[in-house]
């Protein structure tokens, strides 16, 4: 698995995700720093990377491309601290990774992780 931070989430949070023993890049390190978030969204499709942000709006993206990747973690925790990300992801990264592999939106809230497979089926 091959994990690409928004420039939303902190470019540290690749080191703690090297040090779990996965691949990551952030925005900047492809350079797609103010991009539009359909564009970082094609992008992880094009390259099967996994897409850790804070943006609700890859939620709706997803929904409307009707695909199966990339999988997404989306953080919905106000303030968002890097020591809590390292936190929920050392703990839960092995349980969820079959689950992104397939296809999944993870949203990480305070007190739960929710995982949805993909595609998301709009109703």
């Amino acid at each position: 698995m091959i994990f690409l931070l928004d420039e939303n989430i902190a470019p540290s949070l690749v080191t703690i995700i090297a040090k779990l023993g996965y691949k990551c890049f952030h925005a900047r390190d492809v350079k797609l720093l103010s991009t539009p978030d359909e564009t970082i969204f094609n992008f992880a499709i094009d390259n099967d990377y996994i897409l850790i942000t804070h943006v609700l709006d890859f939620s709706r993206i997803h929904a409307l491309s009707g695909k199966q990747k990339p999988s997404v973690i989306l953080f919905r925790v106000e303030p968002l601290t890097i020591e809590f990300m390292k936190n929920v992801l050392t703990e839960n990264l092995k349980s969820i990774e079959s689950d992104l592999l397939n296809g999944a939106f993870v949203v990480v809230e305070e007190d739960q992780i929710r995982i949805r497979s993909l595609p998301i089926k709009s109703s």
